[in-house]
Order: structure tokens, then sequence, then C-alpha cells
């Protein structure tokens, strides 16, 4: 433990006497990711993974909207809009849709279908290793979902009388703690898990998929022991007949910072009293080289103060508290906190062993 903590610091150090000697060059990417854009604007991005041929290939399609494009009016339009797309074959029969949903899910690893948040939507397929009628299928679907979908109020109401598989991020909006995370933010107000007002206007949502659901704003990825000069070439076939352009640029989600005060908040989602120690700072997407280094540097010292106060409380035998450590971007806010877990009447003696 000590050994470790002595690595991590020594690294940071090395680092940082390094860091001054480093050009800020731009990153490039991993010359095994194959990317391009088509015509129309859509992105992919394919990775081959010979040295993983049993593993399956994982289908992502992430479109450049969410809850946040939605007006007051428009409130659940875009939970509807994926709800409709599952309840429909995408250009298959009805047996072969079926069939790619059945297998389309890791029976491992199962991941939602789509998942709608403030600024993104994003689909989910995965699919058996060596099944390449599977990936034309999902390509096709997915292509149709999201360019030619038949938004009607028969098609709305069939949706809505189904299993809402669509789920959010987070989970769960309406959590104590996210609730209030959310003060004094643009989310406010822009919840991805409402429903639809009613009465529905199919209309009016088929002009709000045309309008936020084009290809200039969507990002296809494919990954697997996949042949990525057929896999491009189904690309271009498929999406490059996708229609539209965006016109209004996507609200750009932020959050307040945190405010220096203390809190307490009722949750259902731990089962133990927590105390959480939390601090943010502005985020900015890493483009260049001294930008990594710095994130480098700034994960470093989180690990070594980690390790540090684990060091402590090993030492003092403590056995009714648990720690965790954890940093994550929020939407232009990089967090990090310190959670104690610990029973109620402990929390304050166990703070102070922090």
């Amino acid at each position: 433990m000590q050994g470790t903590k002595i690595r991590l610091l020594a690294g940071g150090l090395l680092m940082m006497a390094t860091a001054g000697y480093v050009q800020a060059d731009a990153l490039q990417p991993d010359p095994a990711w194959q990317q391009g854009t088509l015509s129309n604007g859509l992105q992919w991005q394919v990775l081959t993974t010979p040295q993983r041929p049993s593993d399956r290939v994982e289908i992502r399609l992430l479109v450049n909207t969410g809850s946040l494009a939605e007006s007051t009016q428009q409130s659940g339009y875009s939970h509807a809009i994926p709800r409709i797309a599952l309840t429909q074959s995408g250009g298959l029969d009805a047996a072969q849709a079926r069939s790619l949903w059945q297998q389309g899910i890791d029976p491992k690893r199962p991941m939602p279908p789509v998942i709608v948040s403030y600024d993104t939507t994003l689909f989910n397929l995965s699919l058996p290793n060596n099944r390449n009628d599977l990936l034309k299928e999902a390509l096709s679907y997915l292509a149709n979902a999201t360019g030619k979908l038949t938004i009607t109020p028969e098609t709305i109401n069939h949706a809505l009388q189904s299993q809402d598989m669509v789920a959010t991020w987070p989970a769960d909006t309406k959590e104590g703690w996210w609730r209030y995370r959310l003060k004094g933010s643009t989310l406010l107000g822009h919840d991805p898990a409402d429903p639809l007002k009613q009465p529905v206007e199919a209309e009016k949502i088929k002009d709000f998929y045309q309008k936020w659901y084009t290809p200039d704003a969507m990002t296809l990825l494919v990954v697997g022991n996949v042949d990525a000069r057929s896999v491009v070439d189904q690309i271009n076939k498929t999406f490059g007949e996708l229609k539209g352009k965006r016109e209004t640029p996507a609200p750009v989600p932020t959050l307040s910072p945190l405010r220096a005060e203390a809190v307490s908040i009722m949750t259902d989602a731990v089962r133990q009293d927590r105390l959480s120690i939390m601090w943010d700072t502005p985020w900015q997407p890493i483009r260049e080289s001294a930008a990594l280094l710095r994130y480098w540097r700034a994960d470093l010292a989180r690990e070594a103060l980690f390790w540090h106060v684990q060091q402590a409380l090993s030492a003092s035998n403590s056995k009714d508290i648990g720690l965790g450590f954890d940093c994550r971007v929020l939407y232009l806010r990089a967090q990090c906190a310190i959670n104690i877990a610990s029973p109620n009447d402990k929390l304050t003696s166990n703070l102070n062993l922090v």
C-alpha cells in the first residue's frame, strides 16, 4: 500500500517535471479506428477487433438531441419518438424485427435498446459474432428508425399502449440529489422521462422528429470482429439515403457550479446513510496533449489522495465505515466526491476520522 502511494506520487511529480517540455499537439485518433462522414453529414466510426473474435458486435447510434430541445408544449416528444421506433419493424418484416431484438441484447450485460437524456438519444444493439445478416438488418433498422419513422395517431397510440423499453439518463430523474443538482441549470423543466401531454398531436411530433433527427446530427459506431470495408459500404448504402439538415443548433446543457453549502437529502438511491464531500470545476473536452497531461496529473493526485485516506482508515481498524471516491464529467462540470457510508449514529465520528 505504501509503495503504491509512493509510486503514484512519484509518477505525478515526473509528469509535472516533463509537462513543460511537451508541445500542445492536437490528439490523433487511434489508427485502428476508421472514421468518416457521409455526404449527408452523418458521421461513422468502425473499430475492427480481430484479436477478440468471439466478442459480440456492438452498434451504437447517437442522435444529438434530447429533452432539452423540447418546448413546454413539446414535453415528452424526445421520449415518445424512440418508443414509436421500437414498435415498428424498421423496414424489416415482422419476424426479422423480432429476431433482431431477441438477439440484439447481450444476455450477460444487457443494455436498454434506447437511452434518452437531456442532449442525446442513444440506440444500442449488441449482436452475436459472425452474423453478417444480422449486422445488415441492424443497420437497416436503425436507418429506418432515425430517418423514415412513421408517425401517425395510430402508431403513437400503439407505442403508448406497449411496454416502455426506453430508459433515461439519469435512470431516476426525480431522485433527490439529482433534483438538487439541477438547481439553476438549463436542464430544469426538460425531464427526459416526462410523458406526452394530452391531447397528443401527431403532426407536431412528426415536425419535431424531422427537425431534430437529421443525419448531420448523428454518429454511428460499430465495434467488433467485422470486415471493415464491407461495413463501411453497407453504412454508405443504408444511411446515405437519409435526408434533412439541422437548421437550428442544439441547445447546450449546462450545470451550475456546486454551491459551498451543507445539504441534507432524503433518497432511496442508497441503502446506508452517506456523507459526501464534493467539489467541481469547469470542464473542457481534451483535444490536445497538454490538456491530456493536466488531466493525468489531476487523476494521479486524486488516486494518491484516495489511497492515503484508505491507508489511514485501515490503520484505525474502523469497521463501520465505507469509503468511496467518485469523479465524473456532468455537462461541462468536472465533479469529484469522497463518499463516506456510515451508520447515522457514527457519522460525525467517522467524518472526523476521515
